[in-house]
């Protein structure tokens, strides 16, 4: 992905045809509908609920028999049925025949398992998220054009300098998750970040942590409007290191390939998911804990109703910030990410992750692959785990009967396990989970 030509001059080539791009008449055609989509509308988000609904039993095969059925008795889906039902699932004419159009696949990145596709359209699961992408732009202040330092999940072939000119227009530099190891990530980080100024910084919460770790150890100062953050839990104490070496607020965005944009942060940390373009749902609570459902108002080529995420989520609250939309108290992480203990038995996750947050480890992952224990990794250049380690694994044998539960131990530091993608989740279980109530409330 590296550069063939001066950074400075990269840039300046990228800002022409950024110009001459906005120019162009389709290109302005976009922006005048996605600027029309904007405003939070819960009359057109009922609309798009209704439309999905007549699409769903007039024209996708799997939901033919729910013709006249009211929106929950339709069926829960999950990452299984998708798969098992993807052509079932695509909206058809009378005759067989797909619509016209230009459609293209999602792919998640296989994190919990086999990817999962779904299809969309450029003209709706594009359009949406550009629209909501543009209201969270809107919402945090981002200046009309600029540019961004992106460290999302990049294709393998993504250039370094990119002119992307909506939903506004904006430079994209697109970085790799930082490497120490790898001389071309190197050479893009020395020959780029502090170079030039920067408007925002988005990408996947472990590679925006290392940018901001990389920035605070060579004395770079940047200061973009705000820092959007998405694909991975960011700890607290993570985000203390981001917005303290940025001097802004990190807002935590939340989305998935088969329902795209669907929540983000207000002021408050609460998560408000975006109901005029994403129908949410909580499903199976307990103990304030809930399963994530969604179902995208926009993929009517191929209606995905009720789809669990595999995401939990605290429960739902009022909040008084001003944001629309369904507000939960926060996400808690993926589901069916429990440690196992000695005796087979599971434990909930959240207590730990937030301890170890607390105790200052901002970048830190946790791989189960025995019974028991539980690898902590941390980067290569981080802080020496070994006292956190210590003082936990004395509270974790005060909290757990005799030959039960789990503690801690050092993996090689930097030897992250990530997806095809280049995700980092913070918790990788290699163990199958055993059937029966997690146990809470342990650290």
């Amino acid at each position: 992905m590296g550069m063939t030509v001066e950074p400075a001059q990269a840039l300046e080539d990228r800002r022409t045809e950024l110009a001459q791009l906005s120019a162009v008449p389709r290109v302005q055609r976009k922006r005048a509908r996605i600027d029309r989509m904007v405003p939070f509308d819960t009359e057109q988000g009922r609309q798009r609920l209704a439309e999905l609904l007549r699409t769903a039993v007039e024209r996708v095969p799997y939901y033919r028999a729910f013709a006249g059925a009211g929106f929950a008795d339709f069926p829960v889906m999950g990452k299984t049925e998708l798969r098992a039902h993807f052509a079932d699932l695509i909206s058809r004419d009378p005759t067989g025949e797909i619509g016209n159009g230009r459609f293209f696949l999602n792919q998640t990145s296989g994190s919990t398992g086999q990817p999962v596709r779904s299809l969309t359209t450029t003209s709706t699961g594009g359009m949406a998220n550009a629209a909501l992408h543009e209201r969270l732009n809107r919402q945090l202040g981002f200046p009309e054009s600029g540019t961004v330092l992106n460290l999302g999940l990049l294709y393998p072939d993504t250039p370094l300098f990119e002119a992307v000119p909506l939903p506004r227009p904006y430079v994209k530099c697109n970085l790799r998750g930082f490497d120490p190891t790898s001389p071309s990530v190197v050479a893009d980080y020395e020959a780029v970040v502090g170079r030039f100024p920067v408007d925002k910084i988005t990408g996947s919460s472990s590679r925006v942590i290392a940018l901001a770790r990389y920035c605070a150890e060579r004395g770079i100062r940047l200061r973009p409007h705000g820092v959007v953050a998405s694909y991975e839990h960011m700890p607290d104490s993570g985000r203390q290191v981001v917005e303290s070496t940025f001097g802004c607020r990190v807002t935590m965005l939340y989305m998935t390939s088969e329902t795209g944009y669907s929540a983000w942060e207000c002021p408050e940390r609460r998560m408000h998911f975006q109901d005029d373009f994403v129908l949410p749902e909580f499903l199976n609570e307990e103990a304030g804990v809930s399963d994530i459902a969604l179902s995208s108002l926009t993929s009517t080529p191929m209606p995905i109703l009720r789809y669990v995420t595999g995401d939990r989520a605290g429960p739902v609250v009022s909040c008084g910030c001003g944001l629309p939309g369904t507000a939960v108290e926060s996400l808690l992480g993926r589901a069916k990410t429990g440690f196992v203990g000695l005796a087979g038995e599971i434990y909930a996750p959240w207590a730990l992750l937030a301890a170890l947050s607390a105790a200052g480890l901002p970048d830190f992952q946790l791989v189960q692959e025995e019974a028991g224990w539980l690898d902590l990794v941390v980067p290569s250049a981080g802080p020496r785990p070994a006292e956190v380690l210590t003082d936990l694994n004395t509270r974790l044998r005060a909290a757990f009967q005799p030959r039960e539960g789990f503690q801690l131990r050092v993996r090689a530091a930097g030897g992250f396990v990530l997806t095809d993608t280049g995700k980092r989740n913070p918790i990788v279980q290699r163990l199958a989970l055993p059937a029966g109530p997690e146990r809470s409330g342990y650290v």
